[in-house]
């Protein structure tokens, strides 16, 4: 399996690099590879060859990380991808949700996931717990004005979307961050993702 990361310029980037390796460690996916591009850096004639891409964390907004919108517009409907914190807000702009700003930045804040998606394939298997995650973000989803086409998988103690779906396309993505310290179940968020990407790729 071959994953595309589109680093916008995130140092956590290599963080989400860390869980890949632990997934690959653990069997369950023995053949991962990934590559690393920054969002400007991007070939977007080779994104067909990748089996998944992950849109990673970042500073600013969505239409200021080089060429991920286009890397939405283009293969949103074709390649699985997941979004996260920046990633995940150029996905619900993509689709007509809009950006409002937080009354004050939760960067390092922790936070517990609540009403939870049993039927999502990536956040279901949390249903029964109250998973902490790691938040470093200004920005939120509106969720008034989330779109038909995009399900709201879980949310935070103030109502505010933590994770989404596509309801035709493979896209997830989450607010809160995987890869993060604070977060207790990472590694299972992600993995979920990528057993997605490939029952996806055989069907």
């Amino acid at each position: 399996m071959r994953i595309l990361i589109i680093d916008n310029y995130d140092s956590f980037v290599y963080n989400i690099v860390g869980l890949l390796r632990e997934i690959r460690h653990g069997g369950a996916i023995p053949v991962l590879e990934w590559d690393v591009r920054l969002n400007d850096d991007v070939d977007l004639q080779e994104i067909p060859l990748y089996d998944a891409v992950i849109l990673s964390p970042g500073p600013g907004l969505p239409c200021e990380a080089g060429k991920m919108p286009e890397v939405l517009e283009r293969f949103a409907e074709s390649i699985p991808m997941f979004g996260i914190c920046l990633g995940f807000q150029a996905i619900a702009e993509r689709f007509g949700g809009r950006l409002t700003q937080l009354p004050s930045p939760r960067h390092g804040h922790k936070s517990h996931l609540r009403n939870i998606d049993r039927s999502d394939p990536v956040t279901g298997p949390l249903a029964d717990s109250c998973p902490a995650v790691g938040r470093y973000h200004s920005w939120i989803v509106d969720p008034a004005s989330l779109p038909a086409s995009l399900v709201a998988t879980s949310y935070d103690e103030e109502g505010n979307i933590m994770s989404l779906r596509h309801v035709k396309h493979p896209l997830f993505g989450t607010q809160f961050h995987p890869e993060s310290i604070i977060s207790t179940h990472g590694r299972t968020i992600l993995e979920a993702f990528l057993q997605y990407a490939i029952a996806t790729e055989r069907r």
